[in-house]
Order: C-alpha cells, then sequence, then structure tokens
C-alpha cells in the first residue's frame, strides 16, 4: 500500500495541530468534570455540535486524556513525521516520489548494510585482534631498542 507524501500545507497543518495539542496538554491540563452533560466525545447522544458549550468541554476532555494516555506521542508522532522524516534536508524520503518512499541514498545504505551484515562482526573481530597484536609488537621492539637489546 502507498501513501502519498504530504504537502507543505499538509505538514504545516500538522504542525499547528501539534501546537494546539501542546497548549491543551501544558497549560490547561485535564481532563475536568463539568457536573453536566457529556464528559468525553463518547458520552454524546448527539453528533458534534460546535456551538454547544458541553460538546466543546467533551472535546477538552477527549483530547486532554487522549495525551494523557501516551505522554509526548503528539510531539513524537506529529513532529517526527512533518519535522523529521518528511524534511527534506534529512533524506529520509524519495524527491523523485509523490508518495512516502524511502530516499535511494538510504535504500543503498540499507542494501550495502545487508551485504556485509554476515560479516560484519567477526571483521570487527580481526581488526582489533591485528590492531592488539600490533600494538603490542611495536611496543615490545621500543622496549628492546630501549634496553639495547636486538629483536
Amino acid at each position: 500500500m502507498k501513501m502519498a507524501k504530504p504537502s507543505r500545507r499538509d505538514l504545516d497543518a500538522g504542525m499547528d495541530l501539534l501546537g494546539i495539542l501542546n497548549t491543551i496538554d501544558g497549560r490547561f491540563g485535564g481532563p475536568w468534570l463539568t457536573g453536566y452533560g457529556p464528559q468525553s466525545l463518547d458520552d454524546l447522544e448527539d453528533d458534534f455540535d460546535c456551538d454547544d458549550a458541553g460538546h466543546l468541554q467533551a472535546l477538552y476532555n477527549s483530547l486532554a486524556r487522549l495525551l494523557n494516555t501516551a505522554p509526548g506521542f503528539a510531539n513524537r508522532v506529529i513532529f517526527g513525521m512533518c519535522g523529521v522524516i518528511c524534511y527534506e534536508k534529512n533524506l529520509f524520503l524519495d524527491p523523485a516520489q509523490d508518495v512516502l518512499a524511502i530516499h535511494p541514498d538510504v535504500r543503498a545504505g540499507l542494501d550495502l548494510l545487508e551485504q556485509h551484515r554476515a560479516d560484519f562482526l567477526p571483521r570487527l573481530e580481526r581488526e582489533a585482534r591485528a590492531a592488539v597484536h600490533q600494538t603490542i609488537d611495536r611496543a615490545a621492539a621500543r622496549h628492546l631498542a630501549e634496553m639495547g637489546i636486538a629483536a
């Protein structure tokens, strides 16, 4: 399944939504019991009515409750997508595609990693052992030379 790449307007709207959610989360807290009417959107008996103060309170309570379920999720999810994944300079997404697709450089790096994955740790071990042996040999030769003993 392919997903359309978000437009600049989509990203700006996502960041605006994040700002609204952060305002609710940071400034006011909640949810707050009203003592009357619906306490959340789940409690509405009718369609949402933006002119009904009880419905607005239910919306606020639902958003506040959502923000409390996983603190910081809106920043991680919305900013993660808008500000990190979709930011052109980070080169995560393929600029030639109009759908969410991995950047060709990232794909090439993953392919290269897959080619070398099996030998990665053994190669590191070989290189580390060679470096240790080389260091020991140089140190031993220097100490022997300082003591005037031919190697």
